[in-house]
């Protein structure tokens, strides 16, 4: 399962974040995933180049008791005991099918009772019925090569600046935030000037720099819960004799 958020939704963020405060007319692309000729005028590139371990893991539960009937690839949900149905998560249970996963929900309250679709498709009664979950957690820094392209020497350094400026400012901070990014920015090293030979054999002015961003990268994996302990009590001498 891919951790979120996943790469192509921090560099969408970070795109608009650069989009907002570059001059306009200003083209910010993918470096690798475009498979395109470079834009007209003056554009940045981007491409991740690296990924660092902030902490440990932090692993978080969610255990969730129904009841609940299957019919075909639609589980209808009448009650839950506790906890929140989650989209992506495992259906448990005696007569489900194993790797029976809830795709999305099609009505009724969010993550309660209600309809959701379920694959593979099965018949199963009314009965008491399970999803648990486990979410692992890595504080991950995402560091984004950016390369600013221009035919002006100081046009480019200028929006370089600019970057290497704002990304370690509030302004940063408030609009990662506002977009729902699990993380932060936080830096970008200093501008350095590498000039770039393109395809006409001509060399372009381009200012190089390193945005440092916190993404806190989960994996949501299924999860089974006992719901009680049985225990036995046995004469230690009399089943372990010596």
């Amino acid at each position: 399962m891919a951790p979120v958020p996943s790469q192509s939704t921090i560099q969408t963020v970070l795109r608009g974040f650069l989009l907002k405060y570059l001059p306009t007319g200003v083209e910010v692309v993918t470096a690798q995933d475009s498979r395109v000729p470079e834009p007209a005028g003056d554009f940045v590139t981007m491409n991740t180049i690296r990924r660092g371990r902030l902490s440990t893991n932090v692993d978080t539960y969610q255990d969730c008791a129904f009841e609940a009937s299957i019919t075909d690839a639609v589980m209808t949900v009448t009650q839950v005991e506790f906890g929140t149905i989650l989209v992506g998560a495992t259906v448990f249970g005696t007569p489900v099918a194993d790797g029976t996963l809830i795709s999305e929900q099609t009505g009724g309250t969010p993550g309660g009772n209600g309809t959701y679709t379920v694959s593979p498709s099965q018949i199963v009664s009314a009965q008491a019925l399970a999803s648990g979950a486990e979410t692992i957690t890595q504080p991950t820094e995402v560091v984004i090569q950016l390369d600013v392209h221009s035919a002006s020497d100081g046009s480019a350094s200028d929006m370089a600046q600019t970057i290497a400026t704002l990304i370690r400012d509030e302004r940063a901070t408030r609009y990662f935030a506002d977009a729902g990014l699990d993380g932060a920015p936080l830096y970008a090293d200093d501008p350095k000037q590498v000039p770039f030979f393109n395809g006409e054999q001509q060399y372009e002015t381009r200012y190089v720099l390193e945005v440092h961003i916190q993404a806190n990268q989960a994996l949501s994996l299924s999860q089974q819960f006992a719901d009680q302990a049985v225990i036995d009590v046995f004469p230690v001498e009399a089943t372990f004799p010596v």
